[in-house]
């Protein structure tokens, strides 16, 4: 794993990672590796899940000399062998990248030219922790009826009613989540809920330690009325709280309505697959 790691680094130094992180989001143990070498050293690696190519890394060094092309060819073998009926870059199980980085064209140039499309690009953000206060914000406050308070045991039936009203296909996170859950509760209901994870950053710049973020849902009943953005300004201070430096979002498609409470671009992904014939 060390050596997986080390060409990580070098075919990624925009997406900074650690160890552990790399360790716990691919495990590697649990798919197939297929390796490249040249002159008796190993300059890269395909990593299979299933249906998922979870990481496709070159060495840049070695770069434009069909090692990545060799690699994905292999690597849609052995998924089609698999009996999977499509490749998906990233996501599924284990993943690191949820797709391919987009900051260079030529990366989504490469696969588009082997046949895979992406109808979205996914992006990330990042919320500087440092001087935050929901006082400082130019927002209006979530309204006074609402309160916020982390899910117990006993919410777990209203918290999955919630999930199905607002985006059922999360219903799978929230069953087997172990990161604690924000909750926006009016008279007794449960309009809107949030997942936060103290050490959940992924992309993390030197010397900083991010949390994360995810699964911000408000019933549709309770939505324009400030409770979502009441939760993640909540939320980041909470965060703060744990001795956070900063907030990593992942998934990213409301980009406007997170810039008003301070998170800017850090990276896009480029989600791509491909059907196998």
């Amino acid at each position: 794993m060390d050596e997986l790691y080390a060409l990580y680094r070098r075919g990624f130094p925009d997406y900074p990672a650690a160890e552990a992180v790399f360790r716990e989001c691919l495990k590697r143990e649990r798919g197939q590796v297929l390796y490249a070498g040249e002159g008796g050293e190993t300059v890269g690696y395909a990593l299979i899940h299933g249906g998922s190519l979870s990481l496709l890394c070159v060495d840049r060094r070695y770069r434009n000399r069909g090692h990545g092309a060799a690699l994905l060819e292999a690597a849609e073998t052995r998924i089609r062998a698999s009996g999977a009926d499509r490749v998906l870059l990233g996501r599924g199980r284990y993943y690191l990248l949820q797709g391919v980085p987009a900051e260079d064209p030529a990366v989504p140039a490469f696969f588009e030219r082997r046949g895979y499309a992406a109808s979205w690009t996914s992006v990330n953000m990042r919320l500087d922790l440092r001087g935050f206060g929901a006082g400082r914000l130019d927002i209006p406050p979530a309204p006074e009826t609402v309160g916020f308070r982390f899910a117990r045991d006993a919410d777990r039936a209203a918290l999955l009613a919630a999930v199905d009203d607002a985006q059922p296909d999360w219903r799978g996170v929230f069953t087997t989540c172990a990161d604690p859950v924000l909750l926006a509760v009016e008279a007794g209901a449960v309009l809107g809920f949030a997942i936060l994870s103290p050490g959940g950053g992924r992309f993390s710049p030197p010397g900083e330690r991010d949390g994360c973020i995810g699964c911000v849902g408000v019933a549709g009943r309770a939505r324009r009325r400030g409770i979502g953005r009441g939760m993640v300004v909540y939320g980041a201070e909470w965060l703060k709280s744990r001795g956070c430096t900063g907030v990593e979002l992942r998934y990213v498609e409301l980009v406007n309505w997170y810039r008003r409470i301070g998170f800017t671009v850090t990276r896009r992904q480029w989600m791509g697959e491909k059907a196998l014939a």
